[in-house]
């Protein structure tokens, strides 16, 4: 009953601020063809140099914005997740689109190229060692771009829509797909090898990525599963459940990891060893070693986020609207931000200011000791994680708006 209910061909549910759906089923990508045009939009704001001013009168500048998705009435939200690569003209920005194609900017916005894909891109994208850029679409193809010539130069069909980011390791890369699998690929994109988790039950849209770490990968699934694997050959090494159960009937029972997982090396975690720092939305926030999955610390937080680490600080980014400082070595708060009613959704660190992200399009620029220098209030909602740019941070809206901060 459940699999006919919810594992439809494409389905989405607004709920939440995201969408739900089970792991596995597609977006409505292909509901949505002939509704765009190829007419290239951008609007440009002045711009202006980085100047030091007061806390009472710091803003926050729009430098540049696009209309990636180039949306119509009742269009469903965006998703993709921006990246910066460098390209024969410098800096670029590569953005995946509802309209089924990928936007490559130069680093002042002005538009490069746009790349047709088979369905919409809700993915981040990563730049390999033979120059490539790779994504996926909602349709679970897999794309290798060569961006200086304008084409595809490979595709890959996986078994389910990548949502998250790619991770590169050497000359390869890892993907982890929603249905809960992971691969590994060369840059000529022939698959390596496969591991296959445990289905979860109800999901969120936003799925974690993979991380890469002294040639271990280790992944967490929306079952709540965080696995260890061999980078090489794929082989397991261990396994860790962290949510007893996800079968929940409503939103707000819901725990399930959303946040990519974040290493702390044994500099800073103050016990001498690696670990792995693991957030459930609606959960706890888990410390886990890098040795075997136990665990080592938890604290009882709601995170959607990935946490920045700054030396042997974590700030984290709560779906209570909060910021916190917290001290890696006893998970101990140092301080804590309200910043909004609403959950915050991204952190990034640039010019030595932490800047967050909420659910209602609001944009924070902090310091370190938790003092609000800036905020802007941006249109439509905020779903992903701003990125760094070198000349600002990049952030994009559901209504398919890519914006260039600083």
């Amino acid at each position: 009953m459940r699999k006919s209910l919810w594992c439809m061909q494409t389905c989405r549910i607004g709920l939440l601020g995201g969408a739900l759906l089970l792991a596995g089923c597609s977006t409505l990508s292909g509901a949505w063809n002939g509704l765009w045009s190829d007419h290239k939009t951008a609007e440009h704001a002045t711009t202006a140099p980085v100047v030091a001013v007061s806390p009472s009168t710091a803003t926050i500048s729009v430098v540049w914005r696009n209309d990636v998705d180039q949306r119509k009435p009742a269009s469903p939200p965006g998703f993709s997740l921006p990246a910066v690569v460098a390209g024969k003209q410098g800096e670029m920005v590569i953005a995946g689109a509802q309209d089924r194609r990928v936007r490559i900017y130069r680093a002042g916005g002005s538009e490069v190229e746009r790349i047709a894909l088979r369905n919409a891109s809700e993915s981040g994208a990563i730049k390999l060692t033979n120059g490539l850029v790779v994504l996926g679409d909602a349709g679970g193809v897999l794309y290798g771009l060569d961006i200086n010539r304008g084409k595809v130069a490979w595709q890959v069909q996986l078994s389910a829509a990548l949502f998250g980011r790619p991770v590169k390791t050497g000359d390869d890369f890892i993907v982890q797909t929603s249905n809960n699998q992971v691969y590994r690929f060369t840059n000529k994109g022939k698959k390596v090898w496969s591991y296959s988790g445990q289905l979860g039950g109800l999901g969120i849209h936003l799925n974690p990525s993979p991380v890469v770490y002294k040639q271990h990968v280790y992944a967490v699934f929306t079952n709540g599963d965080v696995i260890a694997l061999k980078a090489d050959t794929g082989n397991f090494v261990w396994k860790r459940q962290l949510v007893l159960s996800n079968q929940a009937a409503v939103m707000s029972e819901v725990k399930i990891p959303t946040a990519t997982p974040l290493i702390i090396p044994a500099a800073a975690s103050g016990r001498g060893e690696d670990m792995l720092a693991v957030s459930v939305f609606q959960g706890e926030m888990f410390f886990l070693s890098l040795q075997d999955g136990s665990t080592l610390n938890t604290r009882h937080i709601s995170v959607k986020a990935t946490p920045l680490l700054i030396g042997k600080t974590l700030f984290v980014a709560d779906a209570a609207g909060a910021l916190s400082a917290l001290d890696v070595a006893n998970a101990s708060t140092l301080w804590k931000k309200q910043l909004s009613k609403t959950e915050l959704t991204g952190l990034a660190f640039w010019h030595g200011a932490i800047w967050v992200t909420d659910g209602q399009a609001r944009v924070f620029r902090l310091n370190r000791d938790g003092r609000l220098l800036a905020r802007r209030q941006l249109d439509g909602r905020i779903d992903r994680a701003p990125v760094v740019a070198g000349n600002g941070i990049l952030v994009r809206n559901n209504l398919g708006t890519l914006y260039l901060l600083r």
